[in-house]
């Protein structure tokens, strides 16, 4: 359960309040035309969330003065609390903490956790969350809640992971678990529609709001291209909360490298590094694509294959209006975009001659934050929808 100020149990207060957060400042002569509540209902309004500290007057603006006295514009109070998104990765966790306003205040991400199974994930969960809010120094008074996405097949309704077998979970109610653990009220998604909601809700992102758009996400730790879906502006979760697990397997790193070096040799910058390191990631090799290494363009240039043959089967089934992609492979934007879309657009055009528009695609301007940024979004729709 939400704080007692973010309770709002009257649909108009909410109304009112997320018209405020959507707009950033606005007049109250413009509430009333967006709503079509009553001046004396809506002062009312106003009035009551001020007294919760949920809204504050911004600013009185006199550019607005046609005649007589200039609008006072309103904006919610950004201090009055704080909002908590994690993203849960195999042995990383990153996180993203936005204030009432929707303002991110911090992003983190750190390596290195033994998050596997539900003992150790829950374990490495509250070591991170207290560290994060330790560096912050925010009292756990002044934190709305916390949203959490994670790979797998979720039931957001009941906060329970049906199965994700890259953290090991199987039935397991991690949202009790965590709400019990932290003392504040949680919420779980799966990563692809964390991701989904944050664009639904605007966190973060400057994507239309368009009735219909599809966020995929790629991570390669995890190992599948995972896709959240806002169908007629509603999330889309499917009868257990399966939908947009619909994806073959991603190429593995190791197995797209063994093959490169068997087509080109191991003069390269990549097969140096690896040598050096040990092991390679995505980051290594989009860093070395960007340097001119044709190995790992090459590598990159499989990925993209790989995306865009997904990319043409969602349109076929859903014909989407936007396709956002975040995820680790949105490093890789400067490298892929140009001819990503091209590759789509001729694509389509060789199954669709006429009566299809390619859709637009943009990268996740949150880069790897996507998700934890999305996260919040969950704690947001409790408050304002």
């Amino acid at each position: 359960m939400l704080p007692e100020p973010f309770r709002l149990q009257i649909p108009s207060h909410r109304q009112i309040l997320n018209a405020i957060r959507i707009h950033k400042e606005i007049s109250a002569a413009d509430l009333a035309r967006l709503s079509n509540l009553q001046p004396s209902t809506l002062v009312y309004i106003l009035r009551a969330l001020k007294e919760k500290k949920l809204i504050e007057v911004s600013r009185i603006n006199g550019e607005l003065r046609s005649a007589g006295k200039p609008p006072t514009l309103w904006r919610l109070v950004p201090e009055t609390g704080y909002i908590i998104g994690l993203e849960i990765i195999p042995n990383e966790m990153r996180a993203t903490v936005i204030d009432f306003s929707c303002n991110i205040i911090h992003q983190d991400h750190k390596a290195g956790f033994d998050n596997v199974g539900p003992e150790k994930l829950i374990a490495a969960v509250d070591s991170y969350f207290h560290q994060l809010t330790d560096d912050l120094q925010l009292a756990k008074k002044n934190i709305i809640g916390v949203g959490v996405g994670l790979t797998g097949l979720v039931d957001r309704e009941r906060g329970i992971v049906h199965f994700s077998r890259k953290l090991e979970l199987q039935n397991y109610g991690i949202e009790a678990k965590l709400r019990g653990l932290l003392g504040l009220p949680v919420e779980v998604v799966n990563d692809a529609n964390a991701g989904a909601l944050g664009i639904k809700w605007q966190v973060g992102e400057t994507a239309p709001v368009e009735p219909n758009v599809i966020f995929l996400t790629l991570n390669e730790k995890i190992g599948f291209f995972g896709a959240g879906l806002i169908l007629n502006h509603v999330l889309y979760e499917g009868a257990d909360g399966t939908a947009g697990e619909i994806f073959a397997s991603l190429p593995t790193l190791s197995a797209l490298y063994e093959q490169a070096v068997l087509n080109k040799g191991d003069a390269f910058p990549l097969v140096r590094l690896l040598t050096q390191k040990g092991k390679i990631e995505i980051d290594d090799v989009i860093a070395c694509a960007r340097q001119g290494c044709e190995m790992s363009r090459s590598i990159m240039g499989q990925y993209q294959d790989f995306m865009v043959e997904e990319i043409i089967r969602l349109v076929q089934l859903l014909n989407p209006n936007v396709f956002v992609i975040g995820g680790d492979i949105t490093d890789a934007k400067d490298l892929l975009f140009d001819a990503f879309v091209q590759q789509v657009g001729t694509r389509l055009q060789q199954i669709f001659p006429t009566g299809v528009a390619a859709p637009k695609i943009l990268f996740s301007r949150s880069g790897i934050y996507s998700v934890s940024l999305g996260a919040t979004a969950l704690i947001l729709r409790k408050i304002f929808a």
